[in-house]
């Protein structure tokens, strides 16, 4: 079953909105395209920074270097 699409308003000062219009036409793509991307990117960050800290608690700040990470993926 797919999802109803809800919408939503954003409002920036001119200047701003200009920026975003002008950066999405340099990427080939709408301003709403870019805004909801930017959305979806900083969501993102904000998940997996929520699930790093998770897993830092768990682990109780016990943390693998990178080079041992690498040795157990066979990598180094």
């Amino acid at each position: 079953m797919a999802q109803a699409t809800k919408y939503t308003t954003i409002s920036f000062d001119k200047d701003i909105l200009t920026m975003i219009h002008k950066q999405a036409n340099l990427d080939g793509i709408s301003a709403t395209e870019f805004m909801r991307n930017a959305i979806l990117e900083k969501l993102e960050d904000t998940l997996d920074y929520q699930d790093a800290v998770r897993n830092l608690r768990t682990s109780n700040g016990e943390t693998v270097s990178r080079d041992d990470v690498k040795k157990q993926l066979g990598l180094d």
